[in-house]
């Protein structure tokens, strides 16, 4: 009979997901969630931080606490989704997540391109858009499916000169070369087709078009630019004989349908024999339709792409491929590699689930599929994570306790010193170390199981030896 699944040996060196929320950048979420794990049991490492007074500390950065830390994969500010965080050891194996297929299900809202491809970004151009349906959006997307050429958006954080993209963008400064072309397998799907609320509670959406617009100088600017970018898909056309990309191409080389022609021309107000550079100087189409008087709906696609792959390139292009233009309002990571944002909460509270986090504060040691070259399975080898990614609401609420924490220490400190207790005694009961214990001899709080119930350990070589320990 198989052995109960163990959990891992403190301090923990692996992999866990986290759903990272819309609005701060993947490396600030980080930064807010890492003094919740300096200051926890779980990965804390009393050898390293004991080398951190010595002359062999070579490194300021969170390694020689204790801890070291990174991010398999990052998310736009806009993106919300799955987050995969690797602790110590784990790090060395975050590099298969960024090779790996990603889910993701993205909102486009039609009628309006921008500069960035999403919301965050004054307008570039507008179109008639009144009528577009669900069968127009569900015909185009065949032009996105299986393997297509895209050329990388301006606004991304691909590197040129050891300079991000977005960096030239927003600085204004033009690109040192064309950026290359890459090919990219695309599975896409039309979840949903939704018109804009007429009134409150109707089931429309909220979303609206971005209210800032470009000047006349950052017009001249992004034409340049958009320019350079355009220019990748020409050379990549003339070099497989297909016709000029706009952002992405099939990657056949097929032609362009004579409709999505007509459909870039719409935009561009030029032949579709040039690159897809739209027309600045055209008059605005407006937000609330001068037919309708309503706003422009929007669509919804769940897609699985390969590494590498722009959504927000795609969800632009499939505006343009309708003629009337699109950009992202809300774009999720559903999936990366095994981690996945949704999962079974119920199994989350079995027994045996419980049992496992409770053996963890006592150290227990620990065995886990290795990701990446695993050792072979054992009847000790725990099941792998479950539940989805940790909500993001599970950190603010141990944010805000640990604040608390803290003002309810300081407030006892400052208490005892009034009241005249000795500074010897101070010390003892109040230092930081004295602090640190006193956490840790208490029962691990709501994040910390929830870490580990979604924690994948990785393996970890026994010197001398053809063992590993988890």
């Amino acid at each position: 009979m198989p052995k109960a699944p163990k959990t891992p040996s403190l301090p923990l060196n692996g992999l866990f997901p986290i759903a990272k929320p819309s609005g701060p950048s993947s490396m600030r979420v980080i930064d807010r969630i890492t003094p919740l794990l300096l200051d926890s049991k779980l990965f804390d490492d009393p050898v390293k931080r004991s080398m951190a007074d010595t002359k062999f500390k070579r490194k300021k950065n969170l390694t020689h606490m204790g801890l070291k830390i990174g991010q398999g994969g990052t998310l736009d500010p806009l993106a919300d989704g799955v987050l995969v965080l690797g602790v110590n050891r784990g790090t060395k194996h975050l590099n298969q997540f960024l090779e790996c297929s990603k889910e993701y299900e993205s909102i486009g809202l039609i009628g309006c391109m921008t500069t960035s491809m999403d919301s965050d970004d004054p307008v570039l151009a507008t179109a008639a858009w009144e009528h577009i349906t669900r069968e127009d959006v569900e015909k185009v997307l065949d032009r996105f499916r299986g393997e297509i050429y895209q050329v990388p958006p301006i606004f991304s954080a691909l590197k040129m000169d050891g300079k991000p993209l977005y960096e030239y963008a927003r600085e204004s400064k033009p690109l040192p070369r064309p950026i290359p072309t890459r090919k990219c397998t695309v599975s896409i799907e039309l979840v949903d087709f939704t018109p804009a609320s007429v009134t409150p509670g109707d089931g429309g959406h909220e979303y609206r078009w971005p209210e800032k617009r470009l000047t006349a100088e950052e017009k001249v600017v992004f034409r340049k630019l958009t320019e350079i970018v355009n220019q990748a898909g020409t050379d990549h056309a003339s070099s497989s004989s297909s016709k000029p990309a706009t952002t992405t191409t099939p990657a056949s080389g097929d032609q362009a349908s004579d409709a999505v022609k007509t459909a870039e021309e719409t935009i561009t107000g030029a032949p579709t024999s040039e690159s897809l550079v739209p027309d600045l100087e055209k008059p605005e189409y407006p937000e609330v339709s001068p037919k309708t008087g309503l706003r422009p709906p929007t669509f919804t696609v769940r897609m699985t792409v390969s590494s590498g792959t722009y959504v927000r390139s795609i969800v632009h292009d499939i505006g343009v491929a309708l003629g009337c233009g699109a950009h992202v309002v809300k774009l999720t990571r559903t999936r990366q590699g095994e981690f996945s944002l949704y999962g079974d909460e119920a199994a989350l509270a079995s027994p045996s689930t419980e049992t496992a986090s409770a053996s963890a504060v006592d150290g227990a040691p620990a065995a886990e599929t290795a990701v990446g070259s695993a050792p072979p399975a054992t009847d000790e080898t725990p099941a792998g994570p479950s539940g989805g990614s940790i909500p993001w609401s599970v950190w603010e609420r141990a944010l805000a306790e640990r604040e608390a924490r803290i003002e309810r220490e300081k407030a006892e400190r400052e208490e005892a010193i009034t009241s005249g207790v000795s500074a010897e005694e101070i010390h003892t009961n109040y230092s930081q170390e004295a602090l640190k214990k006193k956490r840790f001899e208490g029962e691990l709080a709501e994040w910390e199981n929830e870490v580990l119930r979604r924690f994948k350990p990785v393996p970890i070589p026994i010197n001398g030896t053809r063992d590993f320990r988890y």
